[in-house]
């Protein structure tokens, strides 16, 4: 029976997905087991029955030694710190093993690679110092429909429901996915992404549920996937539309049963995570039309958040635009820019296929490219001129405005953007307006359009 034991706790050794190294009372290292191998890159047979101080450089043998003597006299019963190696990150513990009679038997060392954990914190870390700007792109909302929006994903925060949002590409999908995370009780566990569209087909099933070593060429190591990773947090799985049907129905048995099993595992891996799912799909037509499986729609779709497009939030353009400006002035080292009477009027007319993307997009430019405080038209990206020009051949009159304020506001700024475009040269602004050097002095008094180079 003895020896049954003992093969039993041979078997749980050479199994373990954990690093173990056992040294004697005197130091010297008996046991090696294939993952400690695999962590530490060494053969178990080039170490065993060597003494641990001859594995590392002499400046290292005082640490050690206190480190082992304070095992053996009982000062304490265990230890424990993160070693960086070999480019990769370890969490070492060490534990003074004794009999029951209380002699010391020696020390277990437990090694647990953790360079996925440590990057997954990095990346959480750094999300969280993005996370005001972040926030701020959330809740830069004036209209009702964008606030419904914001209220809605933070009181689901607080429950653990599957969530579906929805919503045209750059409407803030992911934005409202973060709101979720960090007002629910799992804002202290990982928020992990994955864009569905990005992974290549022979490579979606390791990605989300992990593989063990030797599962394929190349599978040097056991390596957890997304799910595994989102343990206690949040996995969001972006452009769920675009994942292939046959993954689809992997996906829904983990949805399901709630485990996983990785790739040449023998054994599944239970997982606790909150399931938020993102698409600029339609999805009940993708089901009638046999691209997504019914069954996994019903249970992505448990609570559903809309994102509307900017087009239907107008009241949000500018607010946004101008927190952009601020933004990209900062990062560029320029004074605030402002947006101008003529080039809001663009955006608040424009059609925005790209939705809030494109709007950050024409303002990173405008910024970039203005010379003044203020942005002109020309400032802007020209599928907004062009988009504005056709709008404004079809819809030539603005409300509100006499028709001699209507004049006098377009011809500022067209007079603005000229000189401009012509570097503030009023001989060659004129020659541009067909006017005279004189006329185009007396309408730069009038509307006060002084060349910001000069001061």
């Amino acid at each position: 029976m003895a020896k049954e034991v003992t093969s039993i706790y041979q078997s749980i050794v050479e199994e373990m997905a954990e690093g173990v190294v056992f040294l004697d009372a005197d130091d010297v290292i008996c046991i090696c087991n294939p993952a400690a191998e695999r962590i530490r890159r060494v053969k178990a047979e080039r170490i065993v029955g060597r003494s641990i101080y001859s594995l590392h450089p002499g400046r290292m043998h005082d640490r050690i030694r206190q480190l082992i003597e304070s095992l053996k006299s009982g000062r304490i019963s265990s230890g424990s710190r993160i070693i960086h190696a070999q480019k990769r990150f370890f969490a070492n513990s060490y534990t003074a093993i004794k009999a029951p009679d209380g002699t010391y038997l020696g020390t277990l060392l437990i090694s647990r690679d953790v360079t996925e954990e440590k990057r997954l914190r990095e990346e959480n870390e750094s999300l969280r110092t993005r996370q005001a700007d972040e926030k701020m792109k959330c809740l830069v909302v004036h209209s009702d429909a964008a606030q419904r929006v914001m209220d809605m994903a933070v009181s689901l925060g607080q429950i653990d429901s599957t969530v579906l949002v929805t919503g045209e590409n750059g409407t803030g999908k992911e934005c409202v996915v973060e709101l979720l995370h960090q007002n629910s009780p799992r804002r202290n566990g990982p928020l992990v992404k994955v864009n569905c569209a990005a992974l290549p087909d022979n490579l979606i099933e390791s990605e989300l549920f992990g593989f063990v070593k030797g599962a394929f060429t190349g599978a040097t190591e056991n390596r957890k996937g997304k799910f595994e990773l989102a343990n206690g947090g949040t996995l969001f799985l972006d452009e769920i539309g675009d994942l292939p049907l046959a993954s689809q129905a992997k996906l829904l048995r983990v949805l399901q049963e709630r485990k996983v099993q990785p790739l040449g595992g023998k054994s599944e891996v239970l997982i606790d995570v909150r399931i938020v799912a993102a698409t600029n799909h339609i999805l009940s037509d993708d089901v009638a039309g046999g691209k997504f499986r019914e069954d996994l729609f019903y249970r992505l779709n448990v609570i559903h958040i809309d994102v509307p497009p900017l087009r239907e939030r107008r009241e949000d353009i500018e607010p946004l635009a101008e927190m952009f400006l601020d933004k990209f002035s900062t990062q560029m080292n320029k004074p605030v820019r402002h947006l101008s009477t003529a080039a809001l009027t663009i955006l608040l007319h424009h059609h925005f296929p790209g939705n809030i993307r494109q709007l950050e997009h024409a303002m990173e430019r405008a910024v970039a490219l203005s010379s003044g405080e203020l942005i002109l038209p020309d400032d802007l990206p020209q599928d907004l001129l062009t988009a504005s020009a056709m709008t404004t051949a079809q819809h030539p009159v603005q409300g509100g405005l006499a028709l001699k304020e209507a004049v006098d506001f377009f011809e500022r700024d067209y007079i603005a953007a000229a000189l401009k475009q012509c570097d503030y040269k009023r001989s060659k602004t004129a020659e541009h307006l067909g006017i005279s050097r004189k006329s185009l002095w007396e309408k730069i008094q009038r509307y006060n359009l002084t060349d910001p180079n000069v001061t």
